[in-house]
């Protein structure tokens, strides 16, 4: 299930998105602008599945994928590469992005969708899909994030 993230899931968003640049880049924004910006909306893909333990029920959830629009941009970050490309479809036939940052295996999947886009990979192993050949405001947050 996907949804837009509140201050609610701060806490799960920080365990999941702590390992990798990308990801890293990703909770700077959080952290900088938080959730309530109009230029910035946060999407979580998660599972949920109820646990009984010691007869008691409890909810796990587990993330699948965080999608952050950022004005113009996504960056997509999923660690098993399960990105979500019916939601993704569904976003970009509303608005495409101008630019698509992230882990190469993540910006692969949305390639197809986005056949007219050119593919990059930045010294720094920042792969993106532009829509043109002009730099993007999601770029520089993550080159200075990874400064």
């Amino acid at each position: 299930m996907i949804r837009v993230c509140t201050i609610n899931d701060k806490e799960i968003l920080e365990k999941y998105l702590q390992e990798e640049p990308y990801a890293g880049a990703i909770l700077a924004a959080i952290e900088e602008f938080g959730f309530d910006e109009k230029f910035q909306t946060v999407y979580l893909d998660s599972e949920k599945r109820n646990l009984d333990t010691e007869g008691e029920q409890e909810t796990e959830e587990t993330v699948k994928g965080v999608y952050l629009w950022f004005h113009k941009n996504l960056l997509l970050y999923s660690k098993e590469n399960k990105v979500d490309i019916d939601f993704l479809e569904q976003m970009i036939f509303m608005a495409a992005p101008d630019c698509v940052v992230g882990r190469k295996d993540n910006v692969n999947i949305v390639s197809w969708l986005l056949t007219d886009y050119h593919f990059k990979q930045s010294d720094m192993n920042i792969y993106t899909l532009d829509a043109s050949l002009g730099s993007s405001d999601i770029s520089s947050l993550i080159l200075s994030h990874r400064r």
